[in-house]
């Protein structure tokens, strides 16, 4: 029931926050960052099992071996673009936020490029 736990926690940071910006707003930024870290600290054990399942995956994998790599670091990259929007956004820097997400399309795609590559390599090959 880890998802309680962080709810609480998401909540309580909510309502701290919230009135903390009625007193002093700049001190509100600082428990949102503080609520973010405990947030990532309590899911880091999954993200742990979450790469150990993956290396188990690619050490059984036979075919593909050198696209795995790249969608892994595909899915890395969305993650992280979309959390760094996010941010971006909740601190009221929504233009900043929509260029991160630009950004992180530009270099999924960038990425992407040998796998459909190879992808339309394979078809010609069939035609």
């Amino acid at each position: 029931m880890d998802i309680i736990k962080i709810i609480g926690i998401a909540l309580t940071g909510l309502l701290a926050a919230s009135l903390i910006k009625n007193v002093r707003n700049e001190f509100s930024i600082y428990i949102v960052i503080c609520v973010i870290v405990i947030i990532f600290f309590l899911i880091a054990d999954k993200l742990v099992s979450v790469f150990a399942f993956l290396q188990s995956i690619y050490g059984q994998i036979t075919y593909g071996k050198t696209f795995f790599p790249i969608l892994i670091k595909i899915l890395a990259i969305a993650y992280m673009a979309d959390f760094t929007s996010q941010l971006c956004k909740d601190a009221g820097e929504g233009a900043i936020g929509n260029k991160v997400e630009f950004a992180g399309k530009v270099i999924i795609f960038y990425l992407s490029l040998p796998i459909f590559i190879s992808v339309l390599d394979l078809i010609n090959a069939i035609l």
